[in-house]
């Protein structure tokens, strides 16, 4: 008698906590999913009002999207399908007067035509969901479970995280998934298709499941992308010494043009990569491999190495925290880092993508005005457009930056027995492994116990304050015997004209349209942001001849060059001097006279961990 009673009493309160959401569509090619909530025994726990949320931004983009303008023809009705009486409190947020009803059902459609890692797409080829996007939380309901019907063909296999599970429901077999509550649900994205490619792989040190999932037109080598997925893997794994998790879900979406994208969740990543006819290229497969490393180390560093003041998330309005730069800036830094030092990518190689963040860091004068700290603080202002002139410095370059210098830093005064390694474990034992959030002041204590004394000044010139770095990058790669060069750019245009330029074209007439600028360049006196370049020297400009058309200036030793543009729609053309070495490009070379130490250190430091 007492277990029939623990029974029914277990089934009610999961019926209490469970909510039923059913997305379903019937033309694909108009992008709009049809998304049905609801919402049992209503009247029972006495609800007068419900509120239903839907999520203002989401974690990995600290920019508010407002997701709400995607969604249409919204009515809520109750158990007879009578309407009920509903109200918008906020841009995504629902009241509905519920009268007594036993049952409130949601009903609304979504435009999912957003093709990124972040977004929602459906089409004839596949269904693309990250409910984050498109799914109301009950906030009434905080500890409710969510299970979720998609109406889809037979033949389609699913991608996704979330436990799947099949039921009897009026006589029929419907397939679900269940997420324990509504973070878990819009954590863990989904893309369903029948031309999924899958192939699974496990490591030494984990008894976790790792799962890499292919949408698009790329026919992958299957057995090489698992020997290096499983290096990358093996190597952070042994850093942390801890995969908190049975399974791990890689999924790509190959696109037929240029992407490169990527969102990191608790037990799942999807990374939107392009074009797909480019994918087996050396620069596009690294690149395949760079941003895969990159989202599994925020496996840990983010979703549970957390800022505190993300810590729970609250997603209907913009959280500040100055700590974006230990977020992305170290998830940078080791992101391709223990690509080489598992093996995955030759030391030569490294080092020219190294160039590669080298060159971003020195292109942008904005490092000169804002700090990392505060550019952190900025996301929600400006963080991911590109913003007016020299304004701010990038988390994820200047981020990656300090920890390079860091990890030096703590490689030298210990002899290689501390490092950026011995910060990012404490991190994950203090913080991440407990689910208790860090501050910025928790990380400079952290970085300061490993260094074993207060290093004032790498926090001040580093992170708290605006600097070029270019003494604590000469140190750093000094002690590693490497040589930083700067050499001459081969963009002709950013060379002598100290213009950050974007080409355009309509078929007929060709513009180099302005988007940055050097603050010391000639030019600059002269044109500015906005700015349309059509002709140099009387030629008008095509999409490959300005190094040319600028190189014939120099060798035929002109002073002085002419240059038309347009702006606000009116012709300038004015004559100035040009430049001899703006946005200089980096390269990095083994020093010829490397002492033995220094080539042991830069053994040690790329020495694999497993």
């Amino acid at each position: 008698m007492e277990t029939v009673g623990y029974i029914f009493f277990s089934n009610l309160l999961y019926s209490f906590q469970m909510l039923d959401y059913k997305i379903s569509y019937t033309q694909a090619h108009h992008h709009f999913i049809n998304i049905e909530l609801t919402i049992n025994h209503v009247d029972e726990i006495m609800e007068k009002e419900l509120s239903l949320q839907l999520p203002a931004w989401r974690p990995g983009r600290y920019t508010l999207q407002n997701f709400a303008k995607n969604i249409a023809q919204f009515n809520v009705f109750d158990e007879n399908d009578k309407p009920l009486e509903f109200s918008k409190a906020t841009k995504d947020n629902w009241r509905v007067k519920t009268k007594g009803a036993k049952t409130v059902k949601v009903h609304y459609t979504y435009y999912a035509n957003q093709m990124d890692a972040g977004g929602c797409y459906v089409d004839e080829k596949q269904i693309y969901l990250n409910f984050i996007c498109c799914c109301l939380e009950v906030k009434n309901r905080p500890d409710s479970m969510y299970r979720v019907h998609i109406e889809m063909p037979s033949r389609y296999k699913i991608a996704c995280a979330l436990e799947q599970k099949t039921e009897k429901t009026q006589g029929k077999d419907r397939h679900f998934l269940i997420a324990t509550n509504f973070f878990h649900l819009i954590d863990s994205p989904l893309i369903a298709s029948d031309t999924l490619q899958h192939k699974s792989y496990k490591v030494a040190n984990s008894e976790a499941n790792f799962h890499i999932w292919i949408q698009g037109d790329w026919k992958i080598d299957f057995e090489k992308a698992v020997n290096e997925f499983q290096k990358f893997t093996q190597d952070q794994i042994a850093l942390f010494k801890d995969f908190p998790s049975t399974d791990y879900h890689f999924m790509f979406q190959i696109l037929p043009y240029s992407k490169y994208h990527g969102v990191e969740h608790c037990h799942s990543t999807v990374i939107t990569l392009g074009a797909d006819y480019d994918m087996d290229g050396v620069a596009r497969y690294n690149d395949f491999l760079g941003i895969s490393s990159h989202e599994l180390f925020h496996f840990w560093n983010i979703m549970r190495i957390r800022p505190k003041e993300l810590m729970p998330y609250d997603l209907s309005k913009e959280t500040y925290f100055k700590t974006g730069f230990v977020a992305e800036g170290l998830t940078t830094y080791y992101g391709d880092y223990i690509l080489c030092r598992s093996g995955v990518w030759s030391q030569e190689y490294y080092l020219k993508d190294f160039e590669t963040l080298l060159k971003r860091h020195f292109h942008n004068n904005g490092r000169l005005n804002l700090s990392v700290a505060d550019s952190s603080y900025d996301l929600w202002l400006d963080g991911y457009e590109l913003g007016i002139p020299n304004r701010k410095s990038s988390i994820y370059v200047e981020g990656a930056m300090a920890a390079f210098i860091l990890d030096m830093k703590l490689r030298k005064s210990s002899n290689h027995e501390k490092s950026l390694d011995t910060v990012m474990v404490k991190l994950w034992k203090n913080y991440g492994k407990k689910g208790i959030g860090y501050s910025l002041e928790d990380y400079h204590n952290v970085v300061d116990e490993i260094a074993g004394e207060h290093i004032k000044d790498y926090f001040e010139t580093c992170i708290y304050s605006p600097n070029a770095l270019d003494i604590h990058l000469k140190e750093a790669f000094d002690f590693i015997g490497i040589e930083k060069e700067f050499i001459h750019n081969e963009n002709e245009i950013e060379r002598r004209l100290g213009l950050k330029t974007v080409f355009q074209t309509n078929g007929v007439n060709n513009g180099y349209f302005v988007v940055g600028f050097s603050p010391t360049s000639e030019v600059a006196k002269f044109l500015t942001v906005n700015d349309e370049i059509i002709a140099i020297n009387s030629y008008k400009l095509d999409a490959i001849n300005p190094n040319t058309i600028l190189k014939k200036a120099v060798k035929d030793g002109k002073q002085e060059i002419e240059i038309s543009f347009f702006r606000d729609n009116q012709l300038h053309t004015i004559t100035t001097k040009y430049d001899e070495n703006q946005y200089p490009n980096i390269k990095l070379t083994m020093k010829e006279d490397a002492s033995e130490e220094q080539k042991e250190n830069l053994r040690k430091w790329l020495m694999p961990l497993s």
